[in-house]
């Protein structure tokens, strides 16, 4: 009779360590550096582009990449 290997549910930890670095860089590139007074505020990221002001934007982002990316190697990888 033969036998099933067993597969772990969880990712392995390069799926998770790339899945993170691509929340980070996303986290970095939406994230506002500075801003001005003006009506409606305009705000930059770190590289001079504009942005959304709330930080919160950026955060939901990251963590959006994160597991989107990671949901795709996981799946991507069986």
């Amino acid at each position: 009779m033969e036998q099933m290997a067993k597969r772990s549910t969880w990712p392995s930890a390069r799926t998770i360590i790339v899945a993170l670095l691509a929340g980070v860089v996303v986290l970095l590139l939406l994230f506002p550096g500075s801003g001005t007074t003006a009506q409606p505020p305009v705000c930059y990221s770190m590289f001079g582009y504009v942005v959304p002001c709330d930080a919160w934007v950026s955060w939901a982002a990251g963590a959006a990449t994160a597991g989107l990316v990671g949901l795709v190697l996981s799946e991507w990888s069986r």
